[in-house]
């Protein structure tokens, strides 16, 4: 499956709703944007709304296919809780995604499950060491009619 650059500035912005952005969030965001085949110049647009930042609200996701909204909640939901602490102002900033992505909860709700799934996993907690293709995988155990189309 693939995420476009939308997603991950989405996810950027819920990367630094905490105020601590840590380089291995931004490589393993980074590497995530790499392993779906994001090009160089979408690559330093994700790298700029890590480091500069860049608003929720103004961010388009109008274009993002179902899966895509999924695999967009579900990768911001790990990058939430990878530091073990989803803090207040992140849990506003899911809430505003999910809002954004129009999502009903069930797909929500299971999207989070499998991030939660994946930072169980040894080493699930390192940014830098995401499993890309196993959240994936997790999401079409949990949601297989939506992460089939």
């Amino acid at each position: 499956m693939s995420l476009r650059k939308q997603g991950f500035v989405a996810i950027a912005a819920i990367a630094r709703a905490d105020g601590l952005l840590l380089a291995d969030e931004v490589n393993g965001l980074l590497g995530a944007a790499r392993a779906v085949g994001l090009g160089e110049s979408e690559l330093a647009e994700v790298e700029h709304a890590l480091r500069e930042g860049v608003p929720l609200a103004q961010v388009d996701l109008s274009e993002l296919s179902g899966p895509e909204k999924v695999l967009t909640y579900a990768l911001a939901h790990w990058l939430a809780m990878v530091d073990g602490i989803v803090n207040t102002a992140e849990l506003a900033s899911l809430r505003e995604l999910a809002s954004k992505l129009d999502l009903p909860d069930a797909k929500l709700k299971a999207a989070a499950s499998a991030a939660f799934d994946i930072v169980c996993l040894p080493g699930g907690h390192r940014p830098e060491k995401f499993q890309f293709a196993l959240l994936e995988a997790r999401l079409r155990e949990k949601l297989p009619a939506l992460m089939s189309r």
